[in-house]
């Protein structure tokens, strides 16, 4: 299993998926429990998905969730990727303290929606 936090609005949230688990099955894991009351209505259909080609590391203390966002944002630092893409095309490697994923709404303003994918716990068995 994969354990790692998503930043959704200016809260985290925690999401466990299976090992070869796809990025459609993050979204599908926060809309079914700790998001629902945010994801609520829509589908997975209705977001784009970007793997930050330079992941962006979080502090070891106090979390600045508004300045994280802020970095993520950077466009030029986007890859877009498909929503059946599996979760190991973020990285060779994943950190556990870094942001490797955005999830924004179709056509929307980043500011409005947002979802930053952060793994803590990398792999674990």
């Amino acid at each position: 299993m994969v354990e790692f936090f998503v930043v959704l609005k200016d809260d985290l949230f925690c999401v466990t998926t299976p090992d070869d688990a796809r990025i459609h099955h993050v979204f599908r894991e926060l809309k079914s429990d700790v998001a629902r009351h945010i994801l609520d209505g829509t589908s997975v259909n209705q977001y784009q998905y970007y793997k930050l080609k330079n992941p962006v590391p979080l502090p070891r203390t106090a979390l600045n969730v508004g300045e994280i966002v802020r970095t993520c944002l950077r466009q030029s630092n986007w890859e877009e990727l498909h929503q059946y893409d599996a979760l190991d095309v973020l990285s060779t490697t994943l950190g556990t303290s870094h942001v490797y994923l955005v999830i924004l709404p179709k056509g929307g303003e980043p500011s409005t929606y947002l979802l930053i994918v952060n793994w803590l716990i990398c792999r674990f068995r």
